[in-house]
């Protein structure tokens, strides 16, 4: 009987300094975190400047408007 070793290992990727994240807001009515559909580079987030910064909750239906202090950043 011949047998094969296989050994399975991941890749590893420098981590870089551009990390994107996720724009997500918490409802007031539900409190779940809700997407915004934005992204954003983590490093560059202080600078940033919002535009209409308000999206239809996915938990409620309701159009929230949100400002930067009520922002989740996330993965």
């Amino acid at each position: 009987m011949i047998t094969k070793k296989i050994v399975l290992t991941r890749s590893f990727k420098e981590p870089s300094q551009e990390t994107i994240k996720r724009i997500l807001v918490r409802c007031p009515t539900t409190s779940l975190l809700s997407p915004t559909g934005k992204i954003v580079k983590e490093a560059l987030w202080d600078k940033t400047k919002l535009r209409l910064p308000k999206a239809i909750c996915l938990h409620c239906g309701q159009t929230h408007i949100w400002t930067k202090k009520d922002v989740v950043l996330a993965r």
